[in-house]
């Protein structure tokens, strides 16, 4: 069975991108390994909201994978690697889908909207959480508001030597 997991940085204040869209604040941290290539070697599927999924497209960075992409989307994706599908509709029923899947957990990719919703119908079962040692001022959120409480359970914590800080949480 699949488990549903995010892995995200974001800035100490709380930013996963600057007001416009852009990653480009990351690029500094780029020198060390955070275990993303570990993380991904245990992913099947990676699910993400339209908007980054645009976002990443433009830049050239999305997608660079053999892994399984579907965009949650409202609009129509009239061009999209062979790799990448789109779901329109109910996102529980796309949870039930992939939770049978054995070709590794899915990676809820972001943006905030997207892990929002996930939250929200308890389907993320684990969270890694980059904090960036840079305060943004503003950007965009890492998380959206909501009425429903989620309680995370922390595993463990990580800090690296240029002082980002990886929280693993289990949640639930």
């Amino acid at each position: 069975m699949a488990g549903f997991r995010a892995y995200i940085a974001a800035s100490l204040d709380g930013y996963i991108s600057s007001p416009d869209g852009s990653i480009a604040w990351l690029k500094q941290f780029d020198a060390l390994d955070y275990g993303f290539n570990e993380f991904m070697d245990h992913v099947g599927t990676v699910v993400m909201g339209r908007t980054t999924y645009d976002h990443l497209h433009v830049l050239g960075h999305w997608p660079r994978t053999t892994k399984r992409c579907i965009v949650v989307t409202s609009r129509d994706m009239e061009t999209a690697p062979d790799n990448v599908e789109s779901w329109v509709g109910d996102i529980g029923r796309l949870v039930d889908d992939l939770r049978g899947s054995t070709d590794g957990h899915v990676w809820v990719a972001g943006g905030a909207k997207a892990i929002r919703a996930f939250l929200d119908i308890g389907a993320i079962d684990h969270f890694d959480l980059l904090v960036m040692p840079v305060l943004l001022g503003e950007g965009k959120p890492l998380f959206i508001n909501s009425d429903r409480v989620t309680r995370l359970s922390l595993l463990g914590s990580r800090t690296f030597s240029n002082g980002v800080v990886k929280l693993s949480y289990v949640v639930g």
